[in-house]
């Protein structure tokens, strides 16, 4: 006779029922904490370019706050730039937030390509919808009286808000300059799209999402930029139905 088999047949079957589920949960849970937390500690990624040169790249740890997830504020010192990154949150959504100031140590006017890329799972299939703003700001930090943030050419952005690597949502499209007004003065715009929202409609989203900067940047001069970048999927036609009953119900019932 199988004692196991012998053992449980006096356990009543609404008990045995209870430990199945309890027996359930021992193995989601698990499962469950070791997926939140590989999401937990994901990097994000931080390049920074002079022209076609890689100044550097970083990879700062994404932290969970219980409520969400951010990056802690962090700075680098490239040679001839220095970089501050500040006030980073984010969400696997996925959306992404970030502050960064940029500043160019050298005699001579450069070009900069900056770069945040936010890892994305699960994919996101049959189409998203985006949006996204920014503000930049320049600051004659030589007091010079000399400061000009402009964009790098035409075909090119201030901002761009990327998905899997491509530009996906151009803002402050070329020509787009910023002068300084005196000397130690600073100035700044801002500008969005698909917001609030986010509304327009966007390709999938399969590995990442990203937020993209492109400028020129005066010697001895310092660029800042607030910027955000959401991607939604798009919803399901029978969530679009629910949806939509919905609000019928709801009117009948208002009518009533």
């Amino acid at each position: 006779m199988n004692v196991a088999r012998a053992r449980t047949s006096f356990i009543p079957p609404v008990m045995r029922k209870s430990m199945r589920k309890f027996g359930l949960w021992l193995w989601i849970l698990p499962a469950l904490a070791s997926s939140l937390t590989g999401a937990a500690a994901a990097n994000l990624q931080i390049q920074l370019w002079d022209g076609p040169t890689l100044m550097g790249q970083w990879n700062p740890l994404i932290i969970s706050t219980g409520t969400g997830y951010k990056v802690n504020d962090i700075g680098y010192n490239p040679s001839g730039a220095s970089i501050f990154c500040h006030d980073m949150t984010l969400d696997y959504d996925p959306f992404l937030s970030a502050s960064v100031d940029v500043a160019n140590l050298t005699g001579t006017v450069q070009t900069y390509t900056l770069i945040f890329t936010l890892p994305i799972s699960p994919s996101i299939t049959g189409g998203t919808r985006m949006g996204g703003s920014t503000q930049g700001g320049l600051t004659d930090a030589n007091n010079d009286g000399i400061g000009t943030l402009s964009t790098t050419g035409p075909g090119h952005s201030l901002y761009n808000g990327q998905i899997d690597g491509s530009d996906v949502l151009p803002l402050f499209p070329h020509l787009m300059t910023m002068n300084v007004p005196f000397a130690g003065g600073s100035t700044s715009a801002s500008t969005s799209a698909g917001l609030p929202g986010p509304t327009i409609p966007g390709p999938n989203a399969l590995s990442s999402i990203g937020i993209k900067h492109e400028f020129t940047l005066t010697a001895g001069d310092r660029a800042t930029f607030t910027s955000f970048f959401s991607v939604q999927a798009v919803p399901e036609p029978t969530s679009l139905s629910l949806l939509a009953l919905g609000a019928v119900v709801l009117f009948a019932r208002r009518r009533r």
